[in-house]
């Protein structure tokens, strides 16, 4: 691959000018060289392959609703390159037995990278079983808040077992005892009432007695999942503070969508954790603007339109894959980011703590997973490709869109609605 008369963004922020190459899949930024030959990519931004390190393709058990190829193919449409899939399928990924079934649907259907968590069980606490499985997944993954069949893992001398065992967890950080009872009529009782914020600071009171409870060497790597509020992130701030090795992860549906929005919209923007106050959606943004939060993933989770269309209880998760590197640049365009930022939040926060190498940012020797975006005045609407089969962001003005995307030099996908890009000759 090489694409000539080039604009990329730079780790930093900044922007060169030039050839971008992909010798043995690894890239070669090429900065002055205005040579034509390969794709033309005047008018486009050069940017990193996302990773995603928070996504529901509903394989196995409930392909019906995305299914890994097809979620896949939203991701790249999204400039994603990099997936890690959330183990509450169906069944859960629990064992080294579903892990198998599970790396083979990978194997044969993603079109990205890939990997995958496991569901904890208290079978997790064992040292033997983590010892295997640790070196095979991405993480494992704490419910406090029950999840696919599974019960939720509340009991604070387990959690710290678990935690021994483990070198990185990534915790969903809900505290179901602290759920209100009632109606699961949300047209009764709204989602975010019914799962307040409370929830919240229970749980991470629960994780932190665990960790506390470890010797500072015996302590995991900790990841607090789709964080939202100023709750969780002053206690991010805290706990880094004081030496934990502790990361924040949000979601583009949090820092663009608030509790009021959700009520309004219904199904569509049911969501756990809950969309929060405004206030909450300001903390948020600015955590994740000063480094409070390391990345951001979408929590990619779609359900069938005819599913969320029930008024009184439809599920929860929204699917927002397909259009990050749009919404990542929608949120430069008003202001809540900046292009310093952007490969921080994008990629290379995540690749660092989930140790993904290559993956942080356009850099000589990184892999060639990078996409190509632009901003024009006018396009035609390109179908949509995820299950869902709606837009959430349908009313926000995304001025930018993915054009191609390419994993290790190779086109994985491009625009259908758009013309093939040029070819320039050679000189």
């Amino acid at each position: 691959m090489r694409l000539c008369h080039a604009r990329w963004l730079n780790p930093d922020g900044t922007f060169g000018e030039g050839a971008v190459e992909a010798p043995d899949g690894r890239l070669a930024l090429r900065p002055g060289d205005e040579a034509g030959g390969g794709l033309d990519a005047r008018g486009l931004l050069v940017l990193p392959g996302l990773v995603d390190p928070h996504v529901h393709l509903r394989a196995p058990g409930l392909t019906r609703k995305e299914g890994v190829k097809n979620g896949s193919t939203a991701a790249l449409a999204g400039g994603v390159t990099t997936l890690l899939a959330m183990p509450n399928d169906r069944p859960p990924t629990t064992t080294e037995a579903r892990l198998d079934a599970k790396e083979a649907i990978y194997r044969r259907d993603c079109l990205t990278r890939w990997g995958l968590f496991l569901q904890a069980t208290p079978r997790a606490a064992d040292p033997a079983f983590a010892a295997r499985m640790a070196p095979r997944v991405a993480g494992l993954k704490i419910y406090l808040a029950r999840s696919s069949s599974l019960p939720a893992l509340r009991d604070p001398a387990l959690l710290t077992r678990i935690l021994a065992a483990w070198p990185l967890v990534t915790v969903h950080a809900e505290d179901e005892g602290a759920f209100l009872p009632g109606p699961v009529d949300i047209r009764l009782m709204p989602h975010h009432v019914q799962r307040p914020v409370e929830a919240l600071g229970s749980a991470l009171a629960l994780v932190e007695a665990a960790l506390r409870a470890l010797p500072p060497d015996g302590r995991p790597r900790l990841v607090v999942a789709h964080a939202a509020t100023a709750l969780e992130a002053a206690w991010i701030a805290r706990m880094k503070a004081e030496g934990f090795d502790v990361w924040g992860e949000t979601c583009p549906h949090y820092l663009l969508f608030d509790s009021e929005q959700a009520e309004a919209r219904g199904g569509e923007l049911k969501v756990n954790p809950p969309l929060r106050a405004a206030r909450d959606q300001e903390a948020t943004r600015a955590a994740l603007r000063e480094g409070t939060l390391d990345f951001l993933a979408t929590d990619h989770a779609p359900h069938l339109p005819a599913e969320k269309a029930d008024p009184a209880n439809p599920p929860s998760g929204i699917a927002g894959i397909e259009w990050l590197w749009p919404l990542l640049l929608h949120q430069v365009e008003q202001g809540l980011l900046p292009w310093s930022g952007l490969t921080r939040v994008g990629c290379a926060a995540a690749a660092a703590c989930y140790g993904l190498p290559g993956r942080d940012g356009l850099r000589d020797g990184n892999l060639a997973d990078l996409v190509l975006a632009e901003r024009p005045p006018e396009a035609p609407a390109r179908p949509v490709i995820t299950r869902a089969a709606t837009n959430p962001y349908r009313h926000l003005p995304l001025a930018w869109r993915v054009r191609a995307t390419f994993v290790g030099g190779r086109p994985a996908w491009r625009d259908p609605s758009l013309p093939p890009l040029p070819e320039s000759p050679p000189p």
